[in-house]
């Protein structure tokens, strides 16, 4: 992919990034994600089939790419954190599981990466629960499970518990 095509889906991306912080996902249309990013229909099929495409693509390379492994709880609780709208308008504003079963995929690959590239040290459990499993992939993906279902369940408190207290919370969990 050249620099331009590359170009064109990060301005997409964050266009869809700007109109998360006033409205959740299902209500925002193709033709909105196309006035912010200023560019045509075309442009927009060209790379993605639709809005839903094109919030996987968003979340992986705006955010869920800029993980620390070696601090994935820390960093994935900073990331809330500062897009505290997004989150709230891709959790408990949308009706639609999709965001959820994307970003179990996309964390369980990162825990399983960490893992298995002896990244996770600051998070003995997590490191140990997938590495002792039999199955390392479900494993991850059940830690993934429950940190996402945590992290949802936060923002759905208005983040009652501070960020501190949620990753102490998550790192002394076993």
């Amino acid at each position: 992919m050249s620099k331009s095509q590359e170009k064109k889906q990060e301005i997409l991306a964050l266009a869809l990034r700007t109109l998360l912080k006033h409205e959740a996902v299902e209500k925002i249309t193709v033709d909105q994600i196309c006035r912010e990013a200023k560019v045509h229909r075309s442009t927009f099929y060209r790379y993605f089939q639709d809005k839903y495409d094109l919030l996987q693509y968003a979340f992986g390379t705006l955010m869920l790419s800029k993980l620390d492994e070696e601090d994935i709880v820390d960093s994935m609780i900073s990331m809330i954190i500062k897009d505290k709208e997004i989150f709230r308008n891709v959790s408990i504003n949308n009706s639609n599981n999709l965001l959820y079963w994307m970003m179990l995929d996309m964390l369980t690959e990162r825990i399983l990466e960490a893992s298995l590239n002896d990244r996770l040290h600051n998070i003995k459990w997590i490191e140990e629960t997938v590495l002792t499993s039999t199955d390392k992939k479900l494993a991850a993906n059940m830690i993934a499970g429950a940190c996402l279902t945590l992290f949802f369940k936060w923002v759905e408190s208005n983040f009652q518990m501070s960020p501190e207290e949620l990753s102490d919370f998550i790192h002394h969990l076993h």
